[in-house]
């Protein structure tokens, strides 16, 4: 900002001096560390751009209407070794923003609609008794996650377009705001996805992610067609290395788990069917099942 020469004109500095004591922030300021005349006169320029600048934060309805030249930044004044020096701080609202931000950036979507970022327990609607049993269920394993006492995930059954992915994503984002990695997936594509990263040679990073991520969660298993390299060569390893590493895991689908085992049998000979009941037995292991 320009500097004036305010002291060439003693009149204009003392007129300036009265409106910015009219400030009560200012006026406050000036009294708690005794601000003389002559200091407020050596500061001008400073104080006149605090003042101009701090009004724009006192009715400030939220970051998307800011009025500050730096967005989300609100003007501070300090008195350091006689001198009054002006600095910038984050607003809560940016602070609000960046948390939230950086909670985003924890959950990792792969083939979700967009509306899992916004999805919040919070929002969970509990028109039902099974609602209500659900959410109750929901909050007494976050309190168990919260206290590091030992859990099991759920497999949320249902028919389709009853939830099952709100609810998912809703604890995506829950789990997110205590700190976790979550990786939340539509089953079906990744299948496609891990299949094609055989070409590009990403395979390995792909299931090691999925094996050591702190909340796996798994949308509509059983939707995708049926493979037994799929079930034998990822999943199973995925599981059993979650389950040996008590990791977090919760899945979606519209088949019961009793009925799971047929869809991931992909022949009639007998050990193609111990593989798919293996595979169940993982699941129920990670999952409580919860019907909705």
């Amino acid at each position: 900002m320009e500097k004036y020469p305010f002291k060439a004109s003693p009149d204009l500095v003392d007129e300036i001096i009265e409106e910015l004591s009219e400030n009560p922030s200012l006026k406050r300021f000036f009294i708690d560390h005794d601000i003389d005349h002559d200091t407020i006169e050596n500061h001008l320029n400073d104080l006149m751009t605090y003042n101009a600048e701090h009004p724009r934060c006192l009715d400030c309805e939220g970051l998307e209407a800011c009025t500050q030249d730096l967005l989300g930044y609100q003007p501070k004044l300090e008195y350091i070794n006689g001198r009054i020096q002006l600095g910038y701080q984050t607003c809560n609202y940016l602070k609000h923003h960046e948390k939230q931000q950086n909670i985003t950036k924890r959950v990792q979507s792969l083939y979700m609609p967009q509306m899992i970022l916004k999805a919040r327990l919070e929002d969970f609607h509990m028109k039902s008794e099974s609602r209500k049993s659900l959410y109750k269920d929901i909050m007494a394993l976050m309190n168990r996650v919260k206290l590091k006492e030992k859990t099991k995930g759920l497999y949320l059954c249902g028919r389709y377009q009853i939830g099952k992915t709100y609810t998912l994503a809703a604890m995506a984002n829950y789990f997110a705001n205590l700190g976790k990695t979550v990786v939340i997936g539509y089953f079906p594509d990744m299948v496609r996805e891990i299949k094609s990263s055989i070409q590009t040679g990403n395979l390995e990073q792909i299931i090691e992610n999925l094996k050591t991520v702190d909340v796996l969660m798994l949308d509509d298993i059983g939707g995708e067609s049926p493979s037994s390299w799929v079930r034998d060569e990822v999943l199973g390893p995925i599981l059993q290395h979650r389950l040996l590493d008590q990791k977090l895991t919760f899945f979606s689908s519209n088949i019961p788990l009793k009925e799971l085992g047929k869809y991931m049998t992909a022949s009639d000979q007998r050990a193609d069917q111990i593989k798919a009941f293996r595979i169940i037995e993982r699941i129920t292991a990670l999952a409580d099942e919860v019907m909705m």
